[in-house]
C-alpha cells in the first residue's frame, strides 16, 4: 500500500490564522477533538506577549466560547476552550476528512498562514482535497512524497521535545546554524570555523557545542532507531 504525506500552509477567513496576522512572531499549535478546542501559543517576548493576551481575550469574547483552562509557563500559554471554534467559521478539517485524508493535528498558525501536515491514501484523494480548499483557501504545497508499503504509525510525528528537550539554548542554535550553513551536505558548504566566526565564538566553543548537541540528538533517536530495526 502507498501512502502520501503532504505538507502545505494556507489562508482563509479563519479568528486564529487573523491572530496570526496580528501578531506575526507568535506560534500558535492548534488542536482540536470537535468538542474543545486546545490551543499553545508562544510569544518571542514578554512585552508582545502582554499585547498577545489582550487579543487572546478578544478573540474568546467575540466566538463566545467558555475557556475551561487556561495556564502560564514563561513566554507561553495553554488554552482549552468549552466548544469547537470550527462552529463559528468555514474550518478546513472537515474538507480533509471528507476526502478521506488523516490530518496530523496540530495545526500550526504563524505569520497569517495555516500549516497543515496529511495522511492521504490515493492521488486521487488528494487532488479533490487541494479543488475543494481551492474554492475558499489560498493553498501553497510545500512538500509532498509518497511512501511505498507504508504504515500510518511510521509517520506520526516524534515529540519535538523527546528529540530536543535535553538540548540547551547555545546547543540548539548551533545545530540550527550548521544544518542551515550546509555543514551536513555532502560534501560540505561550510567548515566549522566557518561558522564559529559568523557566529562570533571561538571554534573549539562553536565545536564543543556541536557535539554535545550531535550527541543528545542521536540518544533521543536511538530508540526509534531500534524499533525501526525490528520491524525489519
Amino acid at each position: 500500500m502507498t501512502l502520501y504525506e503532504v505538507t502545505f500552509k494556507l489562508q482563509h477567513e479563519c479568528p486564529f490564522n487573523d491572530l496570526s496576522k496580528e501578531h506575526p512572531t507568535a506560534i500558535i499549535s492548534h488542536w482540536c477533538n470537535y468538542v474543545n478546542d486546545v490551543l499553545e501559543i508562544s510569544a518571542d517576548n514578554l512585552d508582545s506577549f502582554d499585547s498577545l493576551q489582550q487579543s487572546i481575550d478578544k478573540l474568546t469574547r467575540n466566538l463566545g466560547v467558555e475557556v475551561l483552562r487556561k495556564v502560564f509557563t514563561k513566554a507561553n500559554q495553554q488554552l482549552v476552550t468549552q466548544h469547537c471554534g470550527c462552529n463559528h467559521y468555514r474550518s478546513t478539517s472537515p474538507v480533509i476528512e471528507s476526502n478521506h485524508c488523516l490530518e496530523l493535528q496540530p495545526t500550526i498558525y504563524k505569520g497569517g498562514w495555516e500549516w497543515y501536515r496529511i495522511i492521504a491514501f490515493t492521488e486521487k484523494d488528494i487532488r479533490r482535497l487541494f479543488q475543494q480548499l481551492d474554492e475558499f483557501c489560498e493553498v501553497e504545497v510545500t512538500s509532498r512524497r509518497a511512501i511505498e508499503e507504508g504504515s500510518v504509525r511510521e509517520t506520526l510525528l516524534i515529540s519535538t521535545a523527546s528529540l530536543f528537550g535535553e538540548l540547551t539554548n547555545r546547543q540548539q542554535e548551533a545545530l540550527s546554524i550548521a544544518v542551515e550553513s550546509g555543514y551536513y551536505r555532502v560534501p560540505k558548504k561550510v567548515t566549522t570555523e566557518d561558522i564559529a566566526n559568523r557566529m562570533g565564538v571561538p571554534r573549539t566553543t562553536f565545536e564543543e557545542h556541536l557535539r554535545k548537541a550531535e550527541s543528545k540528538l542521536l540518544q533521543a533517536v536511538a530508540p526509534y532507531m531500534q524499533l525501526r530495526q525490528g520491524q525489519r
